[in-house]
């Protein structure tokens, strides 16, 4: 069950990666098609600042998850000098619960408000706006599977913590 979990976790990290990245590609692009357009051609697009803005959402919200599962979110390390690694384990664990409690609540509140906007369409691309605002469900169901997929990792599977004690 744990190989399955983390074989699983890291194969939707990886995927859902290549989504951001994908889409961070696209941003890059769709500014320097602006900024030529704008300054050069002295004729802005008037779709790109917004088409940006909504796949800048949906990149962080898809690169969380795959963060989360490596470790690479920015932490605040109030337990990691715990010398009992049963009292660091479940400091990690409560840390897990929380993110999912989070991420519970993005999704409840998320969906709905996505289902609300979906006669409301965007000012300048004209796709409904159920589009941008799915990026925070769908990031923290993404998020939250990569949550569940940690806690079933063994207890040496937090490798950055483990290391740090075995330090002299």
């Amino acid at each position: 069950m744990n190989k399955r979990a983390f074989r699983l976790g890291l194969r939707l990290a990886n995927l859902t990666e290549i989504l951001a990245a994908i889409l961070l590609v696209a941003v890059i692009a769709m500014n320097l098609a602006q900024v030529f357009f704008r300054y050069v051609l002295v004729d802005p697009l008037s779709w790109s600042e917004e088409t940006m803005r909504y796949s800048t959402t949906w990149m962080v919200f898809l690169a969380a998850g795959p963060a989360l599962f490596r470790g690479e979110h920015m932490v605040i390390n109030l337990f990691s000098d715990l010398r009992s690694a049963g009292l660091r384990r479940l400091a990690q664990r409560a840390v897990l619960i929380c993110i999912g409690a989070f991420c519970v609540l993005l999704m409840w509140q998320g969906f709905p408000a996505a289902i609300d906007n979906m006669r409301q369409v965007s000012p300048a691309v004209r796709i409904p706006m159920t589009i941008p605002y799915l990026a925070i469900p769908v990031g923290a169901t993404l998020m939250l599977i990569k949550v569940a997929c940690l806690m079933f990792l063994p207890d040496g599977a937090f490798a950055s913590e483990d290391s740090e004690e075995k330090r002299p």
